[in-house]
């Protein structure tokens, strides 16, 4: 009996040990989801998480901005010059100082007939030599040449920071600590140029300033779209555009009560970037894909929890993020090394590369045409200030549009149309540019409304396209790619003045040069994919892969 009783304990004890091992089997088994379908199932494809996310990250966008048109103020064409008395009394007529207005484009050619001929210490700027760096520094007249260096260099600046940044991002300090350090040194550089003892080290700081300042759009606009999910990205896209006009539109009321000192402008764009580094960087996330692609599965999957927490869901416990197509990972749980092939390299990849060099084509031609229709406007003979607020405020209709249209619209077409229709706009102006010089000035308003609507394609096409760009390339080289396309578009916006020089002795040229090269450049988007609806990739491997088999799944026919 005791002998029977022990057999049986032991039946009974080995099929509890068989329950517990297959309870604790199925307990082990691991959920392996992508980002994308963790996003969409689990966390949301847009709540109140990535709403927060969306508006801290975008508040550098006004920064961008206000650094990048802050020389609209600082570098002006004085307000007006007056002789000096003692010097209308010993040796010139009165008729020489009647007019004192010396700014605007049309009194160019006064301000070199006066001026220029006038003995120096016999005239004086009405606004006093503190108001600008053209009158503190004397440049104009054989000097004039000089006050286009500091521009020029800001944006050349800019292109070796998209370069910088875009690496930066996209393999040592992530999106998050990039964008921390490109607002440091966007405050440093800002208040030091504030400082400048001449127009050389004046035009040094600028370089370092557009240096610094690419960072912030760059990494904004990463962080902000891969955080949502894939029906989102193109509305969360044009978010940090309003924060760039909002930057814009501050500039005029900032400038205005400081008009007669330009080195105070420069010490309070300064603050920001200060400000929002202490109270709002750190309310900021990390992209989990670029965490998951750098071999940091945990840290990726504790900010998904954290935005599914602020959207008031929760992840399951059994979730493994995975790439797609990597199974299998090169590394340990919380190991650093980036997963798959970590050489992978847009130039060294065939596709990638031909894609990226239609996209910073493409970028050249709408950067030169969007900076460029903005800079013509200095032509016009409007108060300085108020032509500011209005181009800010024809941003916002084109923002609005190009949200609308972004969410049933196909990237490719929408890019292709708003640049096409930029460049129709263009030419169109000159019919009214020759007439407004037979007729009287009430003919320029037909060319001023044209203008205005071109203005918006061209800004709705270089929305579009800082948006399709991001969906265009993976993770492990996105921050890069967005940063070679916008340094296609400064490289464009560094050339632009110069057919804005040309314009003010034929405009004709300029808008022909405008609207020629903005149709070009729309043509260019047809040899790229449509990104619409599309998942965000992870790595190249995985995109050339997942593109092969949707593109060899469209070429199969169909079975009836």
């Amino acid at each position: 009996m005791e002998i029977k009783k022990e057999e049986e304990t032991k039946e009974i004890s080995h099929e509890k040990g068989d329950d517990d091992a297959a309870t604790a089997a199925v307990a082990e088994e691991k959920m392996k989801l992508s980002v994308d379908e963790v996003i969409e199932k689990y966390v949301g494809s847009f709540g109140l998480s990535q709403m927060l996310q969306v508006v801290l990250v975008s508040f550098s966008w006004v920064f961008d901005s206000q650094n990048t048109l802050v020389t609209i103020f600082t570098d002006a064409q004085p307000s007006g010059w007056r002789c000096k008395t003692s010097a209308i009394n010993a040796s010139l007529s009165p008729s020489w100082c009647m007019n004192d207005t010396a700014g605007g484009g049309g009194n160019e050619g006064q301000l070199a007939g006066h001026v220029c001929r006038l003995a120096a210490g016999s005239w004086e700027w009405t606004g006093g030599n503190s108001a600008t760096t053209i009158a503190e520094w004397d440049l104009i007249c054989h000097r004039k040449f000089l006050a286009a260096i500091p521009t020029s260099l800001f944006f050349i600046g800019s292109i070796f920071g998209c370069t910088f940044y875009g690496r930066l991002a996209d393999g040592w300090l992530g999106r998050k600590n990039t964008l921390l350090l490109a607002c440091i040194l966007t405050s440093i550089t800002t208040f030091f140029a504030s400082l400048s003892p001449n127009v050389w080290i004046y035009s040094f700081l600028r370089f370092a300033n557009g240096f610094a300042r690419s960072g912030n759009g760059i990494c904004s606009i990463v962080l902000s779209m891969e955080v949502v999910g894939n029906k989102w990205r193109g509305q969360v896209g044009q978010y940090g555009f309003f924060f760039y006009t909002a930057g814009l539109l501050s500039l005029p009321f900032i400038a205005y009560p400081i008009r007669t000192h330009w080195r105070y402008l420069y010490r309070i764009i300064s603050l920001p970037p200060l400000v929002y580094i202490f109270l709002l960087v750190p309310l900021v996330v990390e992209s989990p894909r670029w965490l998951l692609v750098r071999g940091r599965n945990k840290e990726a999957l504790e900010v998904l929890r954290k935005l599914a927490r602020w959207n008031r869901k929760k992840l399951p416990d059994n979730i493994e993020l995975i790439i797609p197509s990597q199974a299998t990972t090169t590394g340990s749980e919380g190991d650093k090394d980036t997963i798959g092939d970590e050489n992978e390299n847009i130039w060294t990849t065939r596709w990638a590369a031909k894609r990226m060099i239609i996209v910073m084509l493409f970028g050249f031609g709408v950067g030169f045409v969007y900076f460029g229709i903005q800079l013509n406007t200095e032509n016009l003979n409007f108060n300085l200030y108020l032509t500011v607020i209005i181009n800010a405020l024809m941003e916002i209709p084109a923002i609005v549009i190009g949200g609308i249209l972004l969410s049933f619209t196909n990237r490719r077409l929408l890019s292709s149309l708003s640049a096409i229709s930029a460049g129709v706009l263009c030419i169109l102006c000159i019919i009214f540019t020759t007439a407004s010089s037979k007729n009287t000035s009430s003919s320029n308003w037909p060319k001023l409304t044209i203008e205005a609507i071109g203005f918006m394609a061209s800004s709705i096409t270089f929305d579009v396209l800082n948006i399709y760009c991001v969906e265009l390339f993976p993770t492990n080289v996105r921050n890069f790619a967005v940063s070679m396309s916008r340094a296609s578009l400064m490289l464009g916006a560094s050339l632009s003045p110069s057919l804005v020089a040309v314009g003010r002795l034929s405009p004709s040229i300029s808008f022909i040069v405008f609207g020629a090269l903005s149709i070009v450049s729309g043509t260019l988007s047809v040899w790229l994919p449509e990104t619409r609806n599309a998942p965000l990739y992870e790595t190249l491997k995985q995109q050339e892969e997942e593109e092969e088999e949707k593109r060899r799944r469209l070429r199969q026919p169909t079975v009836v």
